[in-house]
Formats: structure tokens, sequence, C-alpha cells
């Protein structure tokens, strides 16, 4: 049986940039349910996360983020 693709929403995606970064988010409807899409075009990443895993962000402190940000360029072949 074939699997559906994912569905965007209808509305427009939200771009969000500054002189480091340049993202766009949106709401995708998936087989497991929605999730929100964030995909950072210029570097080519992009991720799908739940309800649950934004919540997430939300327990998270200044100083995971700063930890997240200590390799600016994004993931290297170790963390795959």
């Amino acid at each position: 049986m074939e699997m559906p693709e994912n569905r965007y929403s209808d509305d427009p995606p939200i771009q969000i940039s500054n002189e480091f970064a340049d993202i766009r988010v949106r709401k995708v409807y998936t087989r497991n349910g929605a999730r929100l899409e964030i995909h950072a075009h210029r570097r080519g990443y992009r991720i799908l996360l739940d309800a649950v895993e934004l919540e997430s962000l939300t327990w998270q402190t200044a100083e995971t983020f700063s930890g997240f940000l200590r390799s600016s360029v994004g993931p290297g072949p170790d963390d795959a």
C-alpha cells in the first residue's frame, strides 16, 4: 500500500531571518498527525517536530541552546 505524501497547510510559510540564519516554518500534515516543519533552506536542513517535541523546547534553559550553537555550521558527520 502506497503511503500518502506530507500535505502542507494552506497558510503560507513564516520566514524568520537575521544576519546569522534564515528559516521557514510551516504546518505539515503527515499520516501520523500534524507537525511543524522547520527548514533552514540556505544550509539545506529540515526537521519535522510533533507537539511533544515542540513542548520539550519550553523545558530547556538558555544554556541548552547555547550548547546547540557551539558548532555554528550544523551537524557534523558523527551527529547523524
